[in-house]
Formats: C-alpha cells, structure tokens, sequence
C-alpha cells in the first residue's frame, strides 16, 4: 500500500509544480483596465480649435490656429498611448463598454488633462 501511496503523493506533487510553474511562467495576469472617452476628448478640443479659427479676425492669428489644430490632431495618437503606458493598464473606449463596473478607472479626465496646450 506504501508505494501506492508514495506514487500517489509524487503526481500529485508532480503536478503541483508543473502547474504552479506555468501560472508564473507562462500565463500574464489580468490587466488593469481603464476606461476613455475619446472621442468627447476629440470632440471638444475640435470645437475649440474651430471657434479660436473662426473667430480669428487677422489670417496670421487663424494660421497660428490653424497650426495649432494640426498639431493638436497628428499628436492624439501619441497623447493616447502615453496615457496607457503611464497607468500601466489595458485602456478601453469608453463607446466599447456596454456598464462601467466597479473599480475601472475613468481617464478621460487624465486625456483631457494631456491635449490641452
């Protein structure tokens, strides 16, 4: 009954340390998840941008405008990334989730934070 036993207690001990070992080596946790609305964001720095250029009287202030809001456009992509890389977290579009559960975090205000000069 001993060795049974002994061969028993050794798979399963076996087993232990395999799956132990590939839960560490092999599978990435669950990552934080954070939530942005951007295209709001996008929306009312776009807003904003087209107000400063049509209310503009002189073309030298609505070029200055109008380079703004290019600049503004060619650096969201970055200003996104940097937004994920800086929380460490999986960031979602706010439009992909159906409920907002308990503990995500929204960023949107964070994004507004960053596009603004």
């Amino acid at each position: 009954m001993k060795p049974v036993l002994a061969s028993f207690l050794a798979a399963v001990l076996l087993n232990a340390a395999a799956l132990a070992g590939y839960h560490h080596w092999l599978v990435k946790p669950i990552p934080v998840v954070g939530v942005v609305d951007a295209w709001q964001v996008y929306r009312e720095e776009q807003t904003r941008y087209l107000r400063a250029i049509s209310s503009s009287t002189d073309a030298p202030a609505r070029d200055k405008a109008q380079a703004a809001a290019n600049q503004f456009v060619a650096a969201y992509p970055a200003r996104l990334a940097e937004l994920q890389r800086d929380c460490a977290c999986l960031v979602v579009d706010r439009s992909a989730v159906a409920a907002l559960p308990a503990g995500v975090a929204d960023l949107t205000p964070l994004l507004r934070q960053r596009v603004r000069p």
